[in-house]
């Protein structure tokens, strides 16, 4: 079985091939332990294909679940994932009135999709999962001649109306530094991870209903989306997302490949 993703090997450089669907990349990857000088190692593709990986070992969720609560130190990772977008029931459920009141639109445009849903398909690589988040970017602060006093689990929230900025409780508990759970529950597990703007390959796939569809057909059902990452207080900002393990289809990671089947 070909692997749909890059692979990452911790003790030696590899050059991997990705084939997946129409897609067809050459990329050699090389990763160190010190997360800032993995970052900014040269990541560049290459038209040689000189191998193939294949799946290594097939695991449940729950395996990568016990898999990840263990990782406590920066580690080179590459994954493949389905993510169902967020989306609105609705296109125009409010309407903005002449005082610059919201009211409730009597005949809003239904949300074709909404029901069934449209899935992200993407291919993500050079991320790093295992980080110390407080550390690092207090390093970052100190390089950039600034104080490094970063305290991390609270995220500024702006009011809209009065512009007041209030501190409230990230969303999530930390269970290790590749693994969190949502705080409500704890019953959700999320990889986490730090990634690049360029960290994506190619173009997202979208899916509905198994079927390839263009981004432009629902892209104005989609909710807003915010990242904002202000109270880092860097120029270079730290990124990183969380992923649901559910969505995850191949991760590659510490020498494996692994599928991750239900």
């Amino acid at each position: 079985m070909i692997v749909p993703f890059l692979w990452g090997d911790k003790n030696n450089l590899k050059i991997t091939v990705k084939i997946f669907g129409r897609f067809k990349y050459y990329t050699d990857l090389c990763c160190v332990v010190n997360v800032d000088d993995l970052i900014q190692t040269d990541m560049r593709t290459t038209t040689e294909q000189l191998d193939t990986m294949t799946v290594t070992k097939v695991i449940t969720r729950s395996n990568l679940r016990t898999i990840l609560q263990g990782v406590n130190n920066p580690d080179f990772i590459s994954f493949v994932s389905k993510t169902p977008e967020k989306m609105n029931g609705f296109l125009d459920y409010w309407l903005i009135g002449e005082n610059g009141k919201k009211t409730k639109n009597p005949n809003p445009t239904p949300n074709p999709f909404f029901e069934d849903g449209i899935f992200n398909l993407s291919r993500k690589y050079k991320i790093v999962t295992g980080f110390d988040y407080e550390k690092s970017i207090n390093r970052r602060l100190e390089k950039e001649g600034k104080e490094g006093n970063f305290e991390g689990g609270y995220k500024p929230t702006v009011n809209e109306e009065t512009g007041e900025v209030t501190q409230r409780e990230v969303w999530f508990d930390v269970l290790s530094k590749g693994l969190v759970t949502d705080k409500k529950t704890h019953s959700k597990f999320y990889l986490r991870y730090q990634f690049l703007k360029d960290s994506t390959i190619g173009q997202p796939e979208y899916l509905y209903n198994g079927n390839p569809i263009e981004k432009q057909m629902f892209e104005s059902f989609l909710t807003k989306k915010s990242e904002s990452y202000q109270n880092q207080g860097l120029d270079d900002t730290l990124n990183f997302q969380v992923c649901d393990l559910n969505n995850i289809l191949f991760l590659s990671m510490g020498g494996e490949v692994y599928e991750l089947i239900d």
